[in-house]
């Protein structure tokens, strides 16, 4: 199923790309939080190489069961870090998809220089205004760049933003979310001498089509690979 799956969202990507005339490549992330590990064991078996996780202690238990540990895979961190979990997150991830504060990103950089391991970031953003949401302010953006950049961080790079679009079935209030988030990417890349802020994350399973006439270059599909969750 999670085989079939893959193909059917994958082909939806390809439809979607030819209807909005978009020619460059967007990756496509599985989000495994609650599933087990035979199932991620099985999307790999189908050739997915790159995953999603929200919470740390499951990924890292998840991703170092026998099933998956020595197999091929980059894994993300796209729930909210708390710095006590920064350990377990940066011995198993590759990137974290949800910075927005600046402490986390100091104790995530003191942990990698540590251990000496390069990780890539996203500052994640707000844009649907919904208070429960994670992520900064659209307009705190200048304000959290100029601190990134005057810390000089070296074993943290920060590769783009990401939002998670709001809770609702109105198609204009996502799109209007989703559009927020790349007019800021749009500015950022032209405030930074930052050749590889190249990422936009934003779709997920309910949304991708919308994100990506939005300019989303990186989906978040958990459901529609693996089932709907218990």
């Amino acid at each position: 199923m999670i085989k079939d799956n893959l193909l059917y969202v994958n082909e939806a990507i390809q439809n979607i790309k030819i209807k909005n005339h978009i020619e460059y490549p967007i990756s496509l992330l599985a989000v495994s939080k609650t599933y087990p590990a035979t199932s991620v064991s099985e999307a790999m078996d189908a050739g997915q190489v790159l995953f999603g996780e929200n919470r740390v202690l499951e990924a890292y238990s998840k991703f170092n069961d026998g099933l998956i540990k020595d197999r091929k895979f980059d894994l993300h961190i796209i729930g909210h870090l708390q710095r006590n979990k920064v350990k377990e997150a940066i011995a198993i991830a590759n990137m974290i998809q949800s910075i927005d504060k600046i402490e986390t990103l100091i104790e995530v950089e003191k942990y990698c220089q540590k251990i000496n391991k390069h990780i890539d970031f996203l500052i994640e953003v707000n844009t649907s205004g919904e208070s429960q949401k994670a992520g900064i302010n659209p307009e705190s953006i200048n304000s959290f760049l100029e601190t990134i950049q005057n810390q000089s961080f070296t074993f943290c790079k920060l590769k783009g933003l990401m939002t998670v679009g709001p809770l609702t079935d109105n198609k204009n209030e996502i799109r209007k979310s989703f559009r927020s988030l790349k007019e800021l990417f749009d500015y950022c890349k032209t405030q930074l001498d930052n050749p590889d802020f190249d990422i936009v994350s934003m779709g997920m399973s309910n949304d991708f089509e919308l994100a990506i006439a939005e300019g989303s270059n990186l989906l978040r599909i958990g459901s529609a690979i693996f089932g709907r969750r218990e």
